[in-house]
This record gives C-alpha cells, sequence and structure tokens, in this order.
C-alpha cells in the first residue's frame, strides 16, 4: 500500500492581502491596497507599459498610522508575500526608500507580521 502525501496549498497572496486590510481596518487604521499591476489592453492583447512616474517594486497595501499610535500619521508600506514568495530587486529598493525616508515599509507573509511590525497585538 503506498501512502500519498498530499501537498499542503500555500495561501496566495491575496487572499493574505485581504487578511491583513481587514485587520487594519478592524483596528481602526486608513489603509488600502494598491493596485501595482499594469492595465492590460485587450485591443493589443499586452499590458500597457506604465507611467513616467510609476515607481517599481511599489508595496501591495499602504496605511497611515492612527493617532494613537507611538507615531501618529507614519506612512506605511506592506509588500505581501506567499511563504515561498521572494521580494524583487525593486521591491527591496523602495521599502530601503521608504524607511530611509522616515515611513514603515516591510515585507508580510501574515496578519501576524503586520502586528509583530506595528506593535499592535
Amino acid at each position: 500500500m503506498t501512502i500519498i502525501k498530499k501537498k499542503k496549498r500555500q495561501k496566495p497572496e491575496n487572499k493574505i492581502q485581504n487578511e491583513i486590510l481587514e485587520y487594519l481596518t478592524e483596528k481602526g487604521i486608513l489603509c488600502w491596497r494598491n493596485n501595482n499591476t499594469g492595465l492590460f489592453d485587450p485591443m493589443s492583447g499586452k499590458f500597457r507599459r506604465k507611467g513616467k512616474y510609476q515607481m517599481l517594486g511599489i508595496s501591495d497595501i499602504f496605511a497611515i498610522a492612527p493617532d494613537s499610535s507611538v507615531n501618529p500619521g507614519r506612512f506605511i508600506a506592506i509588500e505581501v508575500k506567499s511563504k515561498i514568495g521572494k521580494l524583487s530587486e525593486n521591491q527591496v529598493i523602495f521599502i530601503d526608500n521608504v524607511n530611509k525616508e522616515g515611513g514603515l515599509a516591510f515585507m508580510a507573509r501574515s496578519v501576524d507580521d503586520v502586528k509583530e511590525h506595528l506593535f499592535l497585538v
């Protein structure tokens, strides 16, 4: 008798994004999903080129730290990845730039990662 192990399906990034957005909303934090994929042009059958001022590597979720936090009004950028997802070079650069400018940017694989970075447990 052969035992077949089922592969554990990993959670897709969009589901993790929704869980994070729901958590931030429940905490009363202004947040939004940043649609950072190009627009598909059905006439040409291709994605349109990004605009002149559209940044590469921009994060999936943006938020503003609430008044009750340690640093109210601070810009927050969250790049969401699955358990095996990796940051692109442009995503690393974007996260580094946000942190250098006084914002808070990080990668999250779960709501727990967000809680850890925001101290909102």
